[in-house]
């Protein structure tokens, strides 16, 4: 398989809008669909409210429509829109039939700038926004989820940072409407992929899009924190359930480097990825420990991020300690096999030669490599670099890395079926 990575000089043009707006753009030379987004570098982790306005405006209608009939008209368009809110960016997207783009987005701008406050849309939102925190609870998954998430970046997280209960029963709903209709006067992007040319593009957002004159800076991104493990912990949710989720969590503040991009990768291969990895095979296959086991060296995924690592485990309460050990063991002393090396390596290399960013993708991939400070794809040069990598570079960086180090235990779990004698022995619970 011959790979092809994304080359952003040719396969992404960059554009501006008249009114100053940046555009990237990728031509759709297969069909006769397109994908348009607005991105606003800020999100949740700025401003929590814009997660409850982001679902509120799928219910409100306009001054001259309603929610009904806005939707109707979407549909007869044969064209979608839709408002996401990640930790650190919105986007506000529209796709379908290129051919109608045009009133689509004339209508996304009519929802958008003169969206209506419907009290009972958003009285049942609230309802089921509280049910569905409530349900979560009661799911093994999702609290185990929310568990980690509290381990890994403490008190201020994503499943914490939310709008309470009190705030959306005492909030005016008008609040969120004009978060929404606030949005386009914040800086933000054009992004494209479809069969127009870039100048008919910015013809019709110059025409359409309506912004202020002058742009506001957004609001700074406030980002979730990773936070530093400096000795053993044992963490513990109470849970009842016949079997435990566990993991173990380390992070020692370190700086990601990218001449080590390969060696992470092939080591993530090799020691925790699949069932080929050392951790199914020793934890699942050979020891009969676990239902489900893995780990992973997480690397920087923005600038300034740090790196961190961690091992999981899904098992009965009573083979809890036995985990641990051996967990301890492999991670302490990592298993070296020339020929699980091999697979592995081999597999990634495979996996990143068929690998095919298109579409809005490559729009995508450019983001996320500009989070990182890159103007280039990353997996190209991690492809590489992989020929050079050898076993003794895997062993060598888990040494460095993983070996020895203080973990904080992460427990989903009913202490009374627990080891607890044994647990206090690792670190405080």
């Amino acid at each position: 398989i011959q790979p092809k990575f994304v080359d952003f000089k040719n396969d992404l043009t960059f554009a501006e809008t008249k009114k100053g707006l940046p555009l990237y753009y990728v031509k759709n030379e297969e069909n006769g669909l397109f994908q348009l987004s607005f991105r606003y570098e800020f999100g949740k982790s700025a401003d929590n409210r814009y997660e409850v306005a982001n679902q509120y405006i799928n219910f409100l209608g306009t001054d001259k429509l309603t929610s009904a009939e806005v939707k109707q008209k979407f549909y007869e368009l044969a064209c979608n829109f839709s408002a996401i809110v990640w930790d650190n960016v919105i986007n506000i997207s529209l796709s379908g039939l290129n051919e109608n783009m045009q009133p689509a987005l004339v209508l996304l701008e009519e929802v958008i700038n003169h969206a209506q406050v419907d009290k009972d849309a958003y009285d049942a939102l609230v309802k089921r926004i509280l049910k569905g925190r409530e349900d979560a609870k009661k799911n093994q998954r999702n609290y185990y989820a929310t568990l980690c998430n509290y381990g890994i970046y403490g008190p201020r997280n994503s499943n914490r940072d939310i709008v309470s209960e009190q705030q959306l029963k005492d909030t005016d709903p008008q609040v969120f409407v004009d978060l929404v209709k606030n949005l386009y006067n914040y800086e933000h992007s054009v992004n494209y992929y479809g069969p127009m040319t870039v100048k008919e593009l910015t013809t019709v957002i110059d025409k359409i899009h309506q912004t202020a004159k002058k742009l506001q800076a957004v609001p700074q991104k406030n980002y979730y924190v990773k936070q530093e493990t400096n000795q053993n912990e044992i963490w513990i949710a109470p849970f009842d359930a016949k079997n435990i989720y566990m993991r173990a969590y380390h992070n020692e503040n370190r700086t990601w480097n990218i001449d080590e991009a390969a060696v992470q990768a092939v080591f993530n291969e090799y020691f925790g990825g699949g069932m080929n990895g050392i951790v199914f095979q020793e934890m699942r296959e050979a020891r009969g420990l676990a239902y489900n086991a893995s780990a992973y060296y997480s690397p920087a995924s923005r600038k300034g991020e740090k790196e961190s690592f961690y091992t999981h485990i899904i098992t009965q309460n009573d083979k809890m300690m036995d985990c641990v050990n051996h967990f301890q063991e492999i991670t302490n002393e990592m298993p070296a096999s020339e020929t699980a090396f091999n697979i592995a390596k081999e597999g990634l290399t495979k996996q990143l030669a068929s690998m095919r960013t298109t579409k809005m993708g490559i729009i995508n991939r450019w983001y996320a490599m500009k989070e990182l400070g890159l103007d280039f794809d990353l997996n190209k040069k991690i492809y590489e670099v992989l020929p050079k990598v050898t076993l003794q570079d895997i062993v060598d960086f888990e040494k460095a890395n993983m070996a020895n180090k203080s973990l904080r235990y992460l427990i989903l779990g009913d202490e009374k079926n627990l080891d607890m004698e044994s647990l206090e022995k690792i670190g405080p619970i």
